[in-house]
């Protein structure tokens, strides 16, 4: 097999993958949130990145640093 055929090969069976991954995709779609939930949960993350500023503005960075410790634990 010469190296332009080893290719041509290559692309073919990328192709066909391409499409089985796509064909998936598509049948089997992901759950779907409600606009509701997602307004919430954008509004919770709203809320801690506006409280992380305001404490590195009048605490420094440090404190804040150990604000997003605090919210990992």
């Amino acid at each position: 097999m010469t190296p332009a055929e080893r290719l041509a090969d290559r692309i073919a069976k990328n192709r066909a993958i391409d499409q089985r991954v796509s064909e998936k995709a598509i049948s089997e779609p992901g759950p779907k949130k409600k606009p509701n939930e997602i307004a919430v949960r954008s509004k919770a993350v709203r809320n801690v990145l506006d409280e992380f500023q305001q404490i590195k503005r009048t605490q420094g960075m440090d404190a804040a640093a150990e604000f997003v410790r605090r919210k990992k634990a």
